[in-house]
């Protein structure tokens, strides 16, 4: 069998008909040019201006067709195949439709032979529709490029091998690096090593699971600085739908860490002395009993009062105060292990945690060498400043088995240390907690016993030691309790001022004295001239807020009654008390006549500049050195000096606890201006004591 024909033999045969298929066609625009003369244009040709083949056959060749901002670049590309110049051409330009629209055309044209002239064939497409596609594209891409530059946080993408395909400019700045250096490469190449097995674990799941990702790492710029930052990234798909790669965005969360820590630190340690504060305390506390009760194991809790330091802060100022909590705090430090806690709970008051330790030697060396460290002077700027420490220590598991407990019985366990004189440890025992509650009860009735009148005054005589006659009482509160009755003033007195019940009752005792010293002057027969006088006991507390003063001073007026019938009897610790609310109130007190008795004088400070400098009417003579006077030379010694230097001074002199005559006998020759005790008269109610002062002789 014969082999076929070549295929270019057959074409040639079927050339014409082929030819006019090509030229009857829908979508090309076939054409010929020749002698400047448009030869011939299909169907297709004309309807792509809005012409018809005859509308346009014969016309001149193309200018009618092309926009005038394009015709010369066309027709010239014509002529330079047509001199023979060149052969094919293939260009676009912009067309013109016969109703004025701009079109976009697309040429492929060849010069050849018709009739033995040269012309040209050629083929026209209309790509108006593309050309506004693609525009919309690049305008597309264009906006995305500009807005991907105009985002402020740093954006990446990815292909599917994790190989940076491009970024923004947010991002170059903000790692230190330009785009070029990222392109094409991973991450192993641009960062640490431990940052970029972070990086590629968390891509390599995203691609596992396609979707969105966040989470917190660090980022490494090329400066070695390192920021904290949150990723969120997302996969994003080809047009098949399969994972093409991945986009991130980076949000530097740096000083939000930065706040959060601090926030932190504000919130579990102590500003002034850098040390965990109560919250924390109770946090390492909670978390140390749980690994001892875990292991079977124990832990000891000191809780640590610096004594004194509140004369120390109100003599020399808060400033001195300040620097000798961070020395002390430093101390307490050094005491104690590294693995123990050292805490402050506020105030002066410090916590240690010591785990481990249920022996009774290590726990008192450590308290012991705290107590001494301690003790050292304090050198707060040009001042020397001393304290000591109460310590109170409880036990886990033998005391307590909670927080709350543990800490509530290493304070009831301080208190007794202070109690027992200071500058000493105390353990926790159960006696303790039997008065705490004893104590806190009794705050309880105590603000019951003010406003069911279970309070009341009893007056005690002081009479002049050279006549006799009474002209002066001390006013001595009493609370006589429904269940206990009475209750000593030792005992319910620190309560009241613990609780801050102190001004109130202080209110209450003026307004009772005040009462009975008028009715008392009611009493005086006409023409007396000695003023009588009744002295109350006043709490360093109620100098501080002032209320009851107030009380005191409005009372005086509105009886129009003169200062000097009411004396204060002060402790000489407030006459030490240089703060100016305490300075300001004694000097008022002293501006309307009242007068102030220094109680216990010769047990305390004696301090005799203090005595110079404040306007004090009388000294009361501690009942101490009037128990021994006629058997103690030196009491007797000592009362004679006080009484001496009292009057050097222009001050009365009170002795307390006279009780004998022969007592009294030695005061007489002392020249003791006043006298009080079970020797001349007991404490009595007010019915009673007016009564009596009734009767003395005129």
């Amino acid at each position: 069998m014969p082999p076929p024909p070549p295929l270019t033999d057959a074409l040639v045969r079927e050339a014409e008909s082929l030819l006019l298929g090509l030229l009857r066609n829908d979508l090309i625009g076939v054409y010929v040019i020749q002698d400047h003369v448009l030869r011939y244009a299909n169907r297709r040709f004309a309807e792509m201006f809005g012409y018809t083949p005859d509308d346009i056959s014969n016309q001149p060749a193309l200018e009618q067709f092309v926009a005038p901002h394009d015709r010369e670049r066309v027709l010239a590309n014509v002529a330079r195949r047509i001199r023979g110049e060149a052969s094919t051409a293939h260009y676009t330009f912009r067309g013109k439709h016969r109703d004025g629209r701009t079109l976009e055309m697309e040429v492929f044209g060849n010069r050849t032979q018709l009739e033995g002239r040269p012309a040209i064939i050629g083929l026209m497409l209309d790509i108006t529709a593309r050309k506004a596609a693609e525009q919309t594209t690049v305008e597309q891409l264009h906006f995305i490029g500009q807005l991907l530059e105009a985002i402020p946080s740093p954006v990446f993408f990815k292909d599917d091998q994790a190989r940076y395909l491009g970024c923004n400019k947010a991002f170059e700045t903000y790692i230190g690096r330009q785009r070029g250096e990222l392109i094409g490469r991973s991450v192993f190449d641009i960062s640490p090593p431990e940052l970029a097995a972070r990086y590629h674990e968390a891509d390599q799941q995203l691609f596992d699971h396609p979707g969105v990702q966040t989470y917190e790492a660090s980022v490494e710029s090329t400066d070695g600085m390192r920021k904290e930052v949150i990723f969120n990234k997302a996969t994003w798909l080809r047009s098949d739908g399969s994972v093409g790669g991945l986009v991130g965005v980076i949000t530097d969360i740096t000083d939000r860490k930065q706040t959060e820590a601090l926030i932190w630190m504000q919130a579990n340690y102590d500003p002034l002395t850098g040390l965990p504060n109560r919250r924390l305390l109770n946090d390492r506390l909670a978390e140390q009993i749980k690994r001892a009760q875990r292991d079977q194991g124990s832990l000891a809790v000191l809780f640590i009062d610096l004594d004194r330091f509140k004369e120390v802060n109100d003599a020399l100022g808060h400033e001195a105060g300040d620097q000798l909590l961070m020395e002390a705090a430093r101390r307490v430090v050094g005491c104690v292990r590294g693995t123990d806690t050292v805490a402050r709970q506020g105030g002066d008051e410090f916590t240690v945690l010591l785990p481990g330790l249920s022996e009774r030697a290590p726990i008192e060396r450590i308290a012991e060498d705290i107590i001494l460290a301690l003790t050292e002077p304090f050198q707060l700027g040009n001042e020397q400043a001393y304290v000591s420490a109460s310590i109170g220590i409880t036990l886990f598991p033998q005391d307590a088995d909670n927080p709350v407990a543990i800490l509530k019985q290493a304070d009831q366990a301080m208190y007794h240390a202070k109690e027992e004189g200071r500058n000493r440890f105390s353990y926790f025992s159960p006696a303790m907690q039997e008065r705490a509650m004893l104590r806190v009860q009794l705050g309880k009735d105590l603000r019951a016993a003010l406003a069911e009148r279970q309070l009341s005054l009893q007056f005690q005589p002081i009479p002049s030691l050279c006549s006799g006659s009474i002209h002066k009482a001390e006013a001595l509160l009493r609370w006589t309790h429904p269940q206990r009755g009475p209750v000593p003033p030792a005992e319910f007195i620190p309560v009241a001022e613990e609780l801050g019940l102190i001004d109130a009752i202080g209110a209450w005792v003026f307004r009772q004295a005040v009462a009975t010293v008028a009715r008392w002057r009611d009493m005086q027969p006409a023409g007396a001239t000695d003023e009588v006088q009744i002295t109350v006991n006043a709490s360093p507390r109620q100098f501080a807020t002032g209320t009851s003063l107030e009380v005191l001073l409005d009372e005086l007026d509105r009886r129009k009654l003169p200062g000097s019938c009411i004396a204060l009897e002060i402790t000489e610790g407030l006459l030490l008390d240089e703060r100016p609310t305490v300075t300001a109130q004694l000097a008022r007190l002293s501006a309307a006549g009242i007068q102030i008795s220094l109680d216990d004088f010769g047990t305390g400070y004696s301090a005799m500049a203090y005595l110079k400098r404040m306007d004090i009417h009388t000294l009361k003579i501690d009942r101490s050195f009037i128990r021994d006077l006629t058997t103690d030379p030196s009491d007797l010694a000592i009362t004679e000096a006080i009484i001496a230097m009292a009057h050097k001074l222009g001050l009365e002199v009170v002795a307390e606890g006279v009780e004998t005559e022969a007592q009294r006998d030695c005061l007489i020759a002392a020249h003791c201006d006043y006298g009080q005790g079970y020797l001349f008269a007991r404490p009595m109610p007010e019915d009673a004591f007016l009564e009596l002062i009734a009767c003395q002789p005129a």
